[in-house]
């Protein structure tokens, strides 16, 4: 985590409907820092990587630095406060890490290649 742990709350606009929403964020980070995603915990301590398309997100270059893109949902598994409120509170990391997308290690028999 060479730039540290990022927290942030945002409100949503209300949308007259109890159900939740998401909200998509843009990080930039310089691409030599190294990173392979933004790296957040779930509500049961397992770590994702929400910058790659299993969880909506993506990285991206765009000229001179990098774009990590990602997605959380009011309430949902990486809202800190747990609770469909019109707020997400979250925290995560622009990161390396060594594991999959689904935050287990990665399986040492692809040649170097995780998934």
């Amino acid at each position: 985590m060479p730039i540290g742990q990022v927290c942030f709350e945002t409100a949503l606009v209300a949308t007259g409907s109890s159900s939740s929403s998401s909200e998509t964020f843009s990080l930039y980070v310089d691409p030599a820092l190294g990173v392979n995603g933004h790296w957040a915990q779930d509500s049961s301590g397992v770590w994702a990587n929400l910058a790659s398309a299993p969880y909506g997100g993506k990285m991206v270059t765009e000229g001179d630095r990098l774009r990590l893109d990602f997605r959380i949902t009011d309430g949902g598994a990486f809202d800190a406060d747990g609770k469909v409120d019109a707020s997400i509170t979250a925290s995560g990391a622009p990161a390396h890490m060594p594991l999959s997308i689904a935050g287990q290690a990665p399986d040492e028999g692809h040649d170097g290649f995780w998934f």
